[in-house]
């Protein structure tokens, strides 16, 4: 996976899983400064579709992590 991509989805996801007002808005601010570094770069991209592209590559990144349920006991 491209770097700046997992920087992205890491940062989605923290700023989701954030306990408290200011933990969230901290996190957010965080991960829209990433969003708004990449569209420097890339200024043909749009916001919105970026962001949806992440939520996207989000859900994905969740379930490869996902530890496999431990197997049942006989």
């Amino acid at each position: 996976m491209d770097r700046e991509l997992e920087e992205l989805i890491k940062a989605y996801d923290a700023a989701r899983e954030a306990r408290g007002i200011s933990d969230h808005q901290r996190l957010v601010s965080k991960y829209e400064s990433l969003l708004d570094n990449v569209l420097e770069r890339r200024p043909g991209l749009d916001r919105n579709s970026l962001h949806r592209a992440i939520q996207v590559a989000h859900r994905k990144w969740i379930i490869a992590h996902r530890k496999p349920d431990d197997p049942p006991k006989l």
